[in-house]
């Protein structure tokens, strides 16, 4: 549900026409729009006795443009329960609500001082939304300057009571010749007023603030922008989640991953790489060329990251879960593979990293997915190796100093390159897991946890 507001833009009601026309019309990502409905404040079903409260003024005015709000509610709650089974989004655009009832009040009554500083000294309860009064997902504040508004108006008084023009139609004379264009004329800084209190607005989830001086076409432009991004986080919130653990050897992922998939209840999916190694064909070092027996690790990344993939296409499409290394860790051990490698090629490093990037932005396109990558040191990697001798034997090393430091410091290097690389940073958390015992990873899954809950 969209809200666009303006105090003095003469052809709003135009641009919501537009606007619609092209959230109709346009593929945009992931939104899968199924109608949009444009409403106004007073609604239809009012507005033939609109006048009779225009012309009666003063707290009468007030009380029927306020009491118009609720029944535009009621009328979009109506809509939206005829379509409560259908997946498809609704899209509501409002030409202005209830800021625009706050905001026009308190700016056209209050005139001491200047006018941010005047508006400012208002308590916040004053530009709250009624608690009975569902706020919008995005309100917009066109804003313009005074020859602007000036000329716009002009133009206006000189059309006819209809006319076509980009083959939509104006508003009809009903919304021409406003009172409030004398007003903003006598009265230079009540626009800016007007425009402070919907800054000061308490109650839509977003605000933003559309410089509507350019053309009609470059501001139905950046509405639009504006707009799909909004959309595309209303939709993605809904999304079920998959959450990485990328680290180095010894990081903590698994033992972190099993805690936080029980505490959050999600299936947990552990390191692809870890179940199909064969455990009694490990030979010290073989990590660095393939499954760890020492054999070409060609087709050792192919078979991992086919199988990753498998992973992903079977998992539910509304199963959160938990999932260890995955493609950004199953990538970072390949580099490090072909690194080492003597017939390394850029061509070959080109296709693993394109390769990776198809099966993340796959996943992307109905997951969200946060990357939570565990940092550790070379001392606290070896420091683990002794203190739980199976960490050794799941990676046998020749020199087990120099490919701790080794491993620390390439995987950590090349997994927050990618994760640069292929996610928002929101959806990055990096966090320090030097500390052992179970009170360290209890802290640690807490913080995961909370970190989910600010993303909702």
């Amino acid at each position: 549900m969209l809200l666009y507001t303006s105090y003095v833009i003469c052809n709003i009601s135009t641009l919501v026409r537009r606007l619609a026309n092209e959230l109709l019309s346009t593929t945009t990502k992931n939104i899968d729009i199924n109608q949009v409905h444009i409403c106004a404040t007073p609604t239809a079903s009012i507005s033939n006795v609109r006048p009779v409260f225009d012309k009666a003024g003063g707290s009468i005015a007030r009380a029927f443009y306020m009491c118009s709000n609720y029944i535009l509610q009621y009328e979009i709650r109506k809509a939206c329960k005829q379509r409560c089974n259908d997946e498809k989004i609704s899209v509501f655009i409002v030409d202005r609500w209830y800021s625009s009832t706050c905001a026009y009040t308190i700016g056209y009554k209050n005139t001491n001082g200047p006018p941010k500083e005047s508006i400012d000294l208002l308590p916040d309860s004053l530009f709250k939304w009624p608690r009975d009064l569902s706020p919008p997902d995005l309100m917009l504040i066109l804003e313009v300057n005074d020859n602007v508004r000036i000329k716009r108006v002009s133009d206006r008084a000189d059309r006819s009571s209809t006319s076509t023009q980009n083959g939509i139609e104006d508003p009809p004379q009903a919304s021409r010749n406003n009172p409030w264009d004398e007003r903003l004329s006598n009265d230079t800084e009540l626009g800016q007023r007007i425009i402070w209190a919907h800054h000061r607005s308490i109650g839509p989830l977003c605000i933003k603030k559309v410089d509507a001086n350019k053309i009609p076409d470059e501001v139905v432009r950046d509405v639009m922008d504006i707009t799909t991004t909004q959309l595309m986080n209303k939709v993605r919130a809904s999304f079920p989640m998959t959450v990485v653990l990328t680290g180095s050897h010894c990081s903590g992922k698994t033992s972190i991953a099993k805690l936080l998939s029980g505490y959050l209840g999600w299936q947990f999916d552990p390191e692809i790489g870890d179940i199909l190694r064969d455990k009694d064909s490990l030979v010290a070092d073989g990590h660095l060329s393939g499954d760890g027996s020492g054999k070409d690790g060609n087709d050792w990344d192919a078979f991992v990251y086919e199988k990753e993939c498998n992973r992903d296409t079977s998992c539910p499409t509304s199963c959160n879960r938990v999932v260890e290394t995955w493609h950004i860790g199953n990538l970072a051990w390949a580099l490090l593979r072909l690194n080492g490698s003597e017939s390394r090629s850029d061509e070959k490093e080109s296709m693993l990293k394109a390769r990776a990037h198809q099966a993340i932005q796959k996943e992307m396109k109905y997951r969200n997915v946060l990357c939570i990558h565990l940092q550790t040191s070379a001392e606290t990697t070896m420091r683990r190796r002794q203190n739980h001798p199976d960490n050794a034997l799941r990676l046998p090393m020749k020199n087990e100093q120099e490919e701790c430091v080794n491993l620390c410091s390439f995987l950590d290097h090349q997994v927050l390159t990618l994760l640069n690389e292929h996610i928002q940073k929101k959806f990055i958390l990096v966090l320090n897991n030097d500390d052992d015992g179970e009170e360290a990873m209890g802290q640690k899954v807490k913080e995961i946890a909370s970190y989910l809950d600010n993303l909702k």
